[in-house]
């Protein structure tokens, strides 16, 4: 049962403006995807369900289900602005288009 349980794969890039998140879930609904962009705080949760069935002939031989949460959570380096945030997500690939707010650069430290 260990190869059913899924995990979300992520990949995160920038440019000046935004951050694009892309993220795999493959075999889950849209509407069982959920995103959360707090800050510079981003959650991104998905219900799923899984069925695996072995059979030979009519007989089955083998039966596993998989019902479950996964969840992935990450902070970038300048906040997002909640109001502008795109997601689209086709086949089991999530796309967040996450604009950077203005003046929330990250500020270098001077160490004395």
């Amino acid at each position: 049962l260990r190869d059913m349980e899924p995990e979300i794969k992520v990949d995160v890039s920038e440019d000046d403006k935004n951050y694009t998140v892309r993220a795999e879930i493959p075999g889950v609904a849209k509407e069982d995807i959920k995103v959360a962009v707090d800050g510079n705080q981003v959650s991104i949760n998905a219900e799923v369900k899984k069925e695996k069935e072995e059979k030979e002939g009519k007989k089955v031989i083998r039966s596993e289900r998989y019902y479950g949460r996964v969840c992935r959570s990450f902070s970038l380096a300048h906040d997002v602005d909640q109001d502008a945030v795109k997601a689209k997500y086709s086949d089991g690939m999530l796309e967040l288009t996450l604009p950077k707010k203005p003046g929330t650069a990250g500020k270098e430290i001077t160490i004395s």
